[in-house]
Parts: structure tokens; C-alpha cells; sequence
């Protein structure tokens, strides 16, 4: 009977499943028999300059592609370094395999890592020769399971280099909704009771044929839709029925006050600001699973594949609203107004809007957190889900760059370009060298101010001295040639276009380095939050 070691079993599995990337930065034990068995398999390894960038890297490619995506570091700080990406997976609903050395053999960096991610993983299990099948056949189901999420792997190097009697591999099957619906008649009866229906996406409408029946769901209903971050561009920002985003702002709620019946679409507690929900509008939770913890109790609830959903509503001929064309696009001029910053010179706003005019069409917009990010989200015009990626649910800075790089990987002939802050940017700014030994088409586009914006913002709305939150000046441009791009650098008086369309026709990463005017955040912040 044939035999291979048990890190071979395990790509084999992965590969056949459709893993193409394996992410990371190895330690001396298991990480070298996987990133072995992984050029047998065909699957390439990617060695990047940080745990957590790797993270990002493969929860991105989990999001994008059909397999979870999957990363792998050594034991002790390699572990330790790995938390934040599992937490964006964790957060963002991301389906991603963790594999871990270990555990350790000896109190040289011992911990216990299972017990690190317990709070940000949906398990941790052991892989031992003897159940190693059928223990990564569970991870795989899942990390894909609804909520799809993190699942940590800790493997030794023993276990790893084992030789076993070859098994055969069959790819696990993605596990399929529930497709219990709870209570149709009761989404009809409100539905029929209600004249100004509006309806809130979230990140669970990206998926299947979701985004087809939002459309047909809106359209049917003549009514207004918001979708969160994570759900942008599942309905077309030019549709008709598309008023803005949703984050549980102080100005989105002030819209919702038009609302008689509040319809979530796949919406996930973990994308809205936390706080009290008003007490606006009866609320109506189409949803692919139960057991979501919203802070407030829905009137009626469907619960299953979100189509199929509408599928019965349709046939149960639900109501057209009395919504007019004028009063979606009074929504949606009001949600739009505080997009556009005052200031001089560059400023966020300016800056999305020259990127929008200069950029290949089909472009992938990755955004990174900060306050950058209003007028980006705001301005970009999506077309179909997953065309901006941005991190929501932990809303993690760093963000950017990583997943930019993960989308030029996964989908190498579409344009992608990274919008960040240069705080973003300083926490991940090696990442620029995996772009370049990937060869990946990358435009980084980086907003500088010198600052922590946001956070800068709320320190001045609380009258406290500025401490804390502001950078000295760094050329990023400079340091982005110095590590091997094509970079440029527009003050305010420069052109910002030309230096755009330089960088985006670059065969490789470029950055573009803008210095911009922050003071209109606060008016901004003002507006949109309160």
C-alpha cells in the first residue's frame, strides 16, 4: 500500500477542495512539511512579512474564491502574531483555516494557543495521523458552515512528518443552508401594512444568488436600500432603489424615520455601531441562519437561502410601496451631502473622486479604516459584490494592502487598487515586497495627513489637548522606491491626476503618496454621526 507523510495527505485535500494560496511565515516545525507538501500539490506558498498581513491575505482569499482561504505560522510568536487577521475572519464572517507547530514540547514559547483563539475561532482542533482526515474534513465543513468563520488547526512537526497508508481523499461539500422559513405569513401581513418600506443589506446578500433577488425584492417593492460596508455593490450604486450605506449612524437612522417597516436583508448584528436601536419601525429579518443577537426583537422573520425567500414573497404578491423616484433620490442626496469635504488643496473626497475618473473600469477598490474611508465608501461607484472590500466588522487598519494583494493573486487580470491612511500603511508597508516578488498589479494610493484622523477628530470633539494621535511627516513615496515600486509623491499644489495615470499603468505595485487637507473630517464626523 503506498504511503505519504501526513502534511502531503493534508494539501492534497486542500488542493483538491480548491486551494490555490497557502499564506504565511513559517516556523522550524510543521510549517516546512506543509510548505513542502504544498509544491507537490500545486498549491503556492506566499511568504509574507507578517503574521497578521498573511491572516488578511488568506481571509480575503476565503471571502473571494470558493475554498477557505489558509495560513499557516510557526509556534509561539508566529502564533501570537496571527490574532488579528483570525479576528478579521472572525468579525467578517470569513472562512479560514489556521494551522499552528505545535503544541510546544517544552516550556520554550509555551502557551496555549487553542485557549488564545478560543474567543475569535469557531474551533481548535489537534490533527493527528490516525484522524487527521477526518478532523480536517471537519475544520473545512466548519469554517464554511453559516456563519462561516475561523477554524485553528495546531499541528506538530512529528505529526506532520508521520508516514501514513495512503486514504482515499473525496473534497468536502460546502454545507448548505439551513432552508427552514419561519412565518411567511407573517412577512406578508407586514409587508401589506406597510406603505414606506425600507431595506437594510448586509454582507450575507453578497452570496449565491442573493444580490439578484435584492434587486428583484426592490424592485417589486419600488422601495429604498441600504447596504453596509461588507454589501456594497450588491445592488448597484446607479440602481434606482440604491439611497447610500448603512452603519447605524445618526444620519442613516434619521433617514429610517421615513420608514414604516424596516426589512434586513442578510444583515449581520457585528455591521452596525453598537448602541441602542431606535424604536422607529416594525423590523422584518430575512436572514440565511437564526440565531443572530440584534438589539431588538423582529416583528416577523424568514429564515434560509436568502432567494429562495424571495421567491415565496414574490409569489405572495407583495405590495409595491407608494415610495416616488424623488423621494429615493432625496435619500440618497441626503446621505451623499457630507461626502464632500471642505478644505484646501487635496482632500479625501477630491482625491476618490480623481481615482474614479482615472481608473481602469472593473477596478477593485480595497479601502482601509480611518476617516478616509466616509468619502471612499460614499463616492465609489460598485457594481456587483465584493467589488470594494473593506474590513467592517473589526474594522482593522492595516487592512488595505494585504487584501489588495489577495485579490491580484486570486483574480490577477483585474485592476486593484489600495486606498489607505498612512497609519494604515506604516502597519503594513513591508507587504509592498510580497507585492513585488508576486509580481501583483497593485495601485496603492495613500492619503497623508500626518495622523491618526479619526481617532484625532474625536480627541478635538472632546476639547482635549492633541496628543497622541499625529505622525511626523514620512515620504512614503521615498520609502516605497527605496523597498522597489514605481512611486510618486503630490503635494498640494500638484497635479494628482498625471501621477495616477502613471501609477496605474504600472505592470507591477505602485504607490502614489497624497498629502491632503484633514480639516473637514470634523465637519464630516458631525454630520454623519452626531
Amino acid at each position: 500500500m503506498a504511503r505519504q507523510t501526513l502534511a502531503r495527505l493534508i494539501l492534497e485535500i486542500l488542493a483538491q477542495r480548491g486551494v490555490r494560496y497557502l499564506f504565511g511565515v513559517p516556523g522550524g516545525g510543521s510549517s516546512l512539511d506543509l510548505i513542502e507538501a504544498a509544491g507537490r500539490a500545486g498549491i503556492e506558498f506566499v511568504l509574507t512579512r507578517t503574521e497578521t498581513a498573511a491572516a488578511l491575505m488568506a481571509a480575503v482569499s476565503g471571502e473571494l474564491g470558493p475554498a477557505p482561504g489558509v495560513v499557516l505560522t510557526g509556534i509561539g510568536p508566529g502564533a501570537a502574531s496571527v490574532v488579528n487577521g483570525i479576528a478579521y475572519a472572525s468579525l467578517e464572517r470569513a472562512p479560514l483555516l489556521v494551522f499552528t507547530d505545535g503544541p510546544a514540547s517544552s516550556l520554550h514559547q509555551a502557551f496555549d494557543q487553542s485557549a488564545l483563539f478560543a474567543p475569535i475561532s469557531k474551533a481548535s482542533l489537534q490533527l493527528r495521523p490516525e484522524t487527521a482526515v477526518t478532523t480536517l474534513a471537519e475544520a473545512i465543513h466548519c469554517a464554511l458552515s453559516l456563519p462561516q468563520g475561523p477554524v485553528h488547526l495546531n499541528l506538530s512537526a512529528e505529526a506532520a512528518g508521520a508516514w501514513i497508508a495512503e486514504q482515499p481523499v473525496e473534497a468536502p461539500a460546502i454545507p448548505a443552508a439551513d432552508t427552514e422559513l419561519h412565518s411567511l405569513t407573517r412577512a406578508t401581513e407586514l409587508f401589506s401594512s406597510s406603505r414606506y418600506p425600507i431595506i437594510i443589506a448586509g454582507l450575507d446578500s453578497r452570496r449565491e444568488d442573493a444580490p439578484r433577488a435584492l434587486g428583484e425584492l426592490a424592485q417589486a417593492l419600488a422601495c429604498p436600500v441600504l447596504l453596509s460596508y461588507k454589501a456594497k455593490g450588491v445592488l448597484a450604486d446607479d440602481s434606482p432603489y440604491m439611497a447610500g450605506l448603512f452603519t447605524g449612524a445618526r444620519l442613516e437612522i434619521e433617514c429610517l424615520e421615513h420608514a414604516d417597516l424596516i426589512v434586513f436583508f442578510g444583515l449581520d448584528p457585528v455591521e452596525v455601531i453598537p448602541g441602542h436601536w431606535p424604536d422607529l419601525a416594525p423590523v422584518l429579518n430575512i436572514c440565511t441562519y437564526t440565531g443572530h443577537d440584534y438589539p431588538l426583537t423582529p416583528e416577523g422573520q424568514l429564515g434560509g437561502p436568502l432567494a429562495n425567500s424571495v421567491n415565496r414573497l414574490l409569489s405572495a404578491a407583495v405590495p409595491a410601496s407608494a415610495w416616488q423616484p424623488e423621494d429615493i433620490h432625496s435619500l440618497r442626496e441626503t446621505l451623499r451631502a457630507p461626502l464632500i469635504l471642505g478644505g484646501s488643496g487635496h482632500t479625501a473626497a477630491s482625491v476618490v473622486t480623481a481615482l474614479i475618473a482615472s481608473a481602469p473600469a472593473g477596478s477593485r477598490l480595497c479601502v482601509d479604516a480611518g476617516a478616509h474611508m466616509f468619502s471612499a465608501m460614499g463616492l465609489w461607484p460598485a457594481q456587483q459584490a465584493y467589488d470594494v472590500l473593506k474590513s467592517n466588522g473589526l474594522s482593522t487598519m492595516g487592512f488595505a494592502l494585504p487584501a489588495a494583494i489577495a485579490s491580484a493573486l486570486l483574480e490577477p487580470e483585474r485592476p486593484v487598487i489600495a486606498l489607505t491612511g498612512d497609519g494604515g500603511l506604516l502597519m503594513c508597508l513591508a507587504e509592498l515586497t510580497t507585492a513585488l516578488a508576486r509580481r501583483c498589479r497593485i495601485t496603492v494610493l495613500v492619503i497623508n495627513d500626518g495622523a491618526l484622523s479619526l481617532i484625532d477628530v474625536k480627541q478635538q470633539r472632546r476639547q482635549q489637548p492633541c496628543n497622541g494621535v499625529r505622525y511626523p511627516a514620512v515620504d512614503f513615496a521615498a520609502a516605497a522606491r527605496a523597498l522597489g515600486c514605481a512611486a510618486w509623491r503630490v503635494e498640494p499644489g500638484d497635479d494628482l491626476s498625471s501621477a495616477l495615470a502613471l501609477a496605474l499603468a504600472c505592470e507591477g505595485p505602485s504607490l502614489v503618496d497624497v498629502h491632503v487637507d484633514a480639516s473637514g473630517y470634523v465637519n464630516q464626523l458631525a454630520a454623519l454621526r452626531g
